[in-house]
């Protein structure tokens, strides 16, 4: 995961609207330096919308670039081409108010946005170092909600035991569960429970992949609609993610890991035979490999 600050002009309100980055080289065919980083930016990267004289939004990059006609609502500069580079982004929050003051104080005088005297350099795009995005991200407030077993799924004791995350990759999966979370919960209040199917406020229910994250590729751990889905804090998220209960091929909810205790296989019995509704054909595929996961013998 890499950080990057980006300057924007008069469309910014669209840009973040639309998700997108977009620019194009200058009238010799070049790319300029503040605009050639838009082709190293790939999926998961954090973004820092800046709009004088405050840092706005923050977003998550969801496509790596790919060539594209200039969008309508950019204006062209005289030579510009109409030809350039588009990457998609995904704004976590918007409103943001982190005066460029406080941005210059974060970042490293004369190698980051601002030059010596703390005024921002006329460049679109410039690359941050680990520290500075942290930094950022904590003056922007920028946090997910409280990771679940299924964001953390491989920590020790769990069936998956690998090391522990280090800092910046719990930063990584909170930023993912953040994205997770907001496409699936649609800025809705409450919403259905994938497993047990009860209509729950949102501060209830997690954002967990279906399977553990450790066996996602980076492009799956990005498709929120074929990875993920909404499960409540009652009880299903845990019985979910530690492997109590699986969702088999016919999209049902099936009994998987022993329950050590009568508890835990009461809690288990009330969901099984039940339908997962968040199986469908885009799920179908992840819900079977976590299912060969959990059911596999653990040595």
């Amino acid at each position: 995961m890499h950080y990057w600050w980006v300057s924007h002009g008069r469309n910014y309100e669209q840009a973040i609207a639309d998700g997108m980055l977009w620019a194009c080289p200058d009238p010799d065919g070049k790319l300029p330096d503040g605009v050639a980083p838009l082709k190293d930016m790939g999926q998961g990267d954090v973004v820092f919308n800046y709009f004088g004289p405050y840092v706005r939004a923050v977003s998550l990059v969801t496509e790596k670039w790919q060539a594209a006609a200039r969008p309508e609502g950019f204006e062209s500069q005289l030579g510009e081409p109409d030809d350039g580079l588009l990457v998609r982004t995904t704004a976590l929050a918007k409103d943001l108010r982190v005066h460029r003051e406080r941005a210059a104080d974060i970042t490293e005088e004369g190698e980051g946005p601002f030059n010596a005297a703390g005024k921002p350099y006329q460049r679109y795009i410039t690359e941050l170092s680990e520290e500075e995005g942290q930094a950022l991200l904590a003056e922007c407030g920028v946090t997910a909600p409280q990771t679940s077993a299924g964001s953390l799924r491989g920590l020790p004791g769990s069936v998956f035991g690998v090391e522990e995350p280090d800092k910046k990759t719990l930063t990584t999966i909170r930023l993912e569960q953040a994205h997770l979370r907001k496409h699936l919960l649609r800025g809705r209040l409450k919403a259905p429970c994938a497993l047990c199917g009860e209509d729950l406020p949102a501060r209830l229910l997690s954002a967990g992949y279906i399977k553990p994250r450790s066996h996602l590729t980076e492009e799956e751990r990005m498709d929120y609609a074929g990875s993920a889905m909404l499960t409540c804090a009652l009880s299903c998220d845990a019985l979910y993610e530690w492997g109590y209960i699986v969702v088999g091929a016919d999209g049902g909810i099936h009994a998987g890991q022993p329950a050590e205790t009568e508890r835990v296989r009461n809690a288990v019995d009330r969901l099984v035979g039940r339908h997962c509704t968040a199986f469908n054909e885009q799920t179908q595929a992840r819900f079977a490999e976590n299912e060969e996961l959990m059911l596999a013998p653990q040595p």
